[in-house]
């Protein structure tokens, strides 16, 4: 089902090939309220909030739910499941609180975009599983009756990008370029990577050195050692809106 609020397009009703049927000989547990593979995914998202996606095997679920490793195996037929499942529920999550068109181009990527970032930040499991992986990033493993969320997604965000432009070219360059700099600047944030969060060492490293010798190095001192993820992605997003409002209004030859 399409998130709250979207309206109902293609992307609904894409679906892959489904996995084989469950097995037959064991009732579903969740009849019993003790196990299902929604309980099972649900809890693989959760555990992503500190544990990268690529390193959450069944072994490390079934510990956390308290269950054998079989058990998970029999409801989800594999690693590749579990990863996939755990990212159409993220991209489930995310479009809940799509935000909904306004008229305004620049308004509206930046409202996606920022949605996206976030997300990702909530989730630094996943952060660390897109920055380095390319399966699962789209399309997913779905079982009958499921929906593909990372496709409604994709369709969402690049119809948000497409507002500012008809060309099909920059449409498909600026929804790629947005999307990879919301991946890298989530990862960075989640990995501390920023010279805010690192301070008090940067500034005795900076203090160390001679102004005369290093001029640049003085002169960005005091701001460079404060930077920090949110004011480093407003300003990327700000100066990457500007460079497709110019190119928006002046259009060249590819």
């Amino acid at each position: 089902m399409a998130s709250k609020g979207l309206k109902k397009t293609a992307a609904d009703k894409a679906t892959v090939t489904p996995l084989p049927a469950r097995r037959r000989g064991r009732p579903p547990v969740s009849e019993n309220g003790l196990l299902d593979r929604h309980l099972i995914i649900s809890c693989a998202l959760q555990m992503a909030r500190s544990t990268p996606l690529q390193d959450l095997s069944i072994v490390r679920v079934a510990r956390e739910l308290g269950v054998t490793p079989a058990l998970i195996h029999y409801y989800l037929n594999g690693r590749d499941a579990l990863t996939s499942g755990v990212m159409n529920a993220f991209y489930c999550e995310t479009l809940k609180d799509w935000p909904q068109p306004t008229g305004n181009w620049r308004d509206d990527v930046e409202a996606v975009v920022r949605r996206v970032y976030s997300a990702h930040v909530n989730y630094p499991g996943v952060a660390a599983y897109v920055v380095a992986h390319n399966r699962f990033r789209l399309k997913q493993i779905l079982v009958e009756g499921e929906k593909d969320f990372g496709i409604q997604l994709f369709e969402s965000f690049v119809a948000a990008v497409r507002e500012a432009t008809d060309d099909a070219y920059h449409t498909a360059m600026w929804s790629h370029l947005l999307i990879d700099f919301v991946v890298s600047m989530a990862f960075a944030a989640v990995r501390h990577r920023f010279p805010g969060e690192h301070g008090e060492h940067l500034d005795r490293i900076f203090a160390e050195l001679p102004p005369k010798h290093f001029p640049a190095m003085a002169f960005v001192r005091k701001d460079y050692v404060r930077l920090n993820a949110g004011e480093a992605f407003a300003e990327a997003l700000r100066l990457m809106l500007a460079t497709m409002e110019m190119e928006r209004d002046h259009p060249k030859r590819r």
